[in-house]
């Protein structure tokens, strides 16, 4: 949440940074034009998206930083939607004002596929990724994507309340199906890989509906426990992203334990030892000593080139789902 100075990847941050502490989050989230705070804001003028989004679509997305002025993005967008979500009555109108004029603008980023890109949609024409530039094939285009629809569909379920009988979440919900690799797992485009990439896809379809009965469910939860590590870990290695296969990384990592766990709780009616096991070592890795997968990257970009160590990964996301833990089964 706080502009932290550049530095090599793998270090840590300096314990003399510090950061000012803005007067409140919707202040921080609902902050038009350039930010007051560490923080950025909604977004307030049109960017590349208004090309191919429907006519009338109002700017109402937010960017991955305070740099980003100009680029939303629909993952971002969701999260500081769930942020304002969790905002304690009464409700103030610009908080009404920014839900709506947001969560319309992530509406309007669904491809026509069914599935969602992350900045804009309709940039898919297989032309660019033909481009003589390296890594065109990836980054000329933004195709929709496993995790971004994952994700989305669990934002538009959990927070906004829609389920499959509404025709763009069953769009969505199809678009996620059709993509399911053979072995169960889904590809994650934005983060390592096939983990992060299930995870998103399993969440998201079980909060808009689908059965955790369900064989494509069932598919992943079989995959997601062949691939769990003996101490009761997931991690899984960059490699995978430019091979296009799960590629085990041999040790656990805290982020995508994380979510390998997640996506087991959403569909478990009772904590299978898998499960326990996993959290287990999930509770007990805090008191460890530091190892060399704390920094290592599960945030990707560019396949074979640009991965990305996030350092607030190892907290939140254990965070997360320690408390969907705690909040599902009481324990």
């Amino acid at each position: 949440m706080c502009r932290i100075p550049a530095r090599p990847c793998g270090t840590r941050p300096s314990s003399r940074t510090r950061c000012r502490r803005p007067a409140s989050r919707l202040d921080i989230l609902l902050s038009d034009g350039p930010p007051v705070t560490c923080c950025p804001g909604k977004h307030t003028r049109a960017g590349d998206w208004k090309l191919h989004t429907p006519p009338g679509t109002l700017p109402g997305g937010w960017g991955f930083s305070d740099g980003n002025t100009i680029h939303p993005d629909v993952d971002d967008t969701t999260a500081a939607l769930r942020a304002l979500k969790g905002t304690e009555a009464p409700v103030p109108p610009r908080l009404t004002d920014a839900w709506n004029r947001g969560l319309q603008w992530v509406l309007a980023l669904q491809n026509r596929d069914g599935g969602w890109p992350a900045f804009e949609p309709g940039v898919d024409s297989e032309l660019l990724g033909s481009l003589p530039v390296a890594g065109a094939d990836y980054a000329a285009v933004e195709p929709s994507s496993a995790d971004l629809t994952g994700r989305t569909l669990q934002f538009l379920g959990s927070f906004a309340g829609f389920r499959l009988n509404l025709p763009f979440i069953r769009r969505g919900a199809d678009w996620s199906l059709k993509h399911q690799e053979q072995d169960g797992s889904w590809y994650g485009r934005w983060g390592i890989c096939y983990i992060y990439g299930t995870w998103a896809a399993v969440t998201g379809l079980t909060a808009v509906g689908l059965p955790p009965g369900h064989n494509a469910v069932a598919r992943a939860v079989h995959w997601s426990l062949q691939t769990q590590n003996a101490d009761g870990s997931w991690g899984e290695s960059c490699r995978g992203d430019r091979e296009r296969r799960y590629v085990p990384l041999g040790a656990g990592t805290l982020s995508q334990t994380a979510w390998a766990l997640d996506a087991l709780i959403a569909v478990s009616s009772e904590p299978g030892p898998e499960l326990v096991r996993g959290i287990r070592w999930l509770a007990e890795a805090g008191r460890r000593p530091p190892n060399w997968t704390d920094s290592y990257p599960t945030g990707a970009a560019l396949p074979g080139s640009f991965y990305t160590y996030y350092h607030s990964y190892n907290y939140i996301w254990p965070l997360l789902t320690l408390g969907h833990y705690k909040r599902k089964f009481g324990c």
